[in-house]
């Protein structure tokens, strides 16, 4: 007897355990498909009005949703001025359609969502993929309620030689190499950029061009 009541009280475990897992699972397939209605729809709509387009996406989700993150790039040239109206576009159009989704409100880990959760870049490159090397903005991204600012340069980056530790000989020799590197122009806070973009009705939106 005691033997059967142990199987009992042992299949009613894991069936709990396997319907709590089941609508576990449920509710993340349910907000993960609604984090898809609003990157696509954010998606289409960035490159329809500023020619932008996806590179990738994805964010923070483990349990609920913590961040989005999307690249975006754009092939042409962007001043700063073009690249943080952009930015502020961007991001100001994500978290409008966030807050506006009534069924992943309850999945959100803070509403209305911010700035703060919503990850932006945006890069510029050449048909081709490849940077600018002319001083223009190369990317631009948000992280810690900032905007950043970098552009592209040719580097001369210098390796030093290594030693087999074992024989005591050189590996490779010291060598010089011209690599490509992003380096930060400047950044600021997104609510100067913000304001800045106010300020500045005549590039408050960059439309699609080159």
């Amino acid at each position: 007897m005691r033997t059967f009541l142990k199987f009992c009280f042992l299949g009613s475990f894991l069936f709990i355990l396997e319907v709590q897992a089941s609508a576990k699972k449920e509710t993340t397939v349910s907000y993960l498909q609604y984090v898809d209605e609003i990157t696509n729809d954010f998606v289409k709509e960035m490159e329809n009005e500023t020619g932008l387009s996806c590179r990738g996406s994805g964010g923070s989700m483990p349990y609920d949703v913590e961040e989005f993150d999307i690249m975006l790039v754009g092939y042409r040239r962007a001043t700063q001025e073009e690249a943080r109206a952009l930015m502020v576009t961007a991001i100001q159009k994500l978290l409008k359609k966030i807050n506006e989704h009534e069924k992943i409100r309850p999945f959100l880990r803070e509403y209305p969502f911010t700035e703060s959760r919503a990850s932006i870049s945006i890069a510029f490159q050449t048909n081709h993929g490849r940077r600018y090397l002319d001083g223009s903005i190369a990317l631009a991204f948000n992280a810690r309620n900032k905007i950043f600012y970098e552009r592209a340069e040719k580097q001369l980056v210098k390796y030093s030689a290594t030693i087999n530790c074992a024989t005591g000989k050189i590996d490779s020799p010291a060598y010089e190499k011209v690599q490509e590197k992003l380096v930060r122009i400047t950044d600021e806070t997104y609510e100067e950029a913000v304001k800045i973009v106010a300020d500045s009705p005549a590039i408050a939106m960059a439309k699609k061009q080159r």
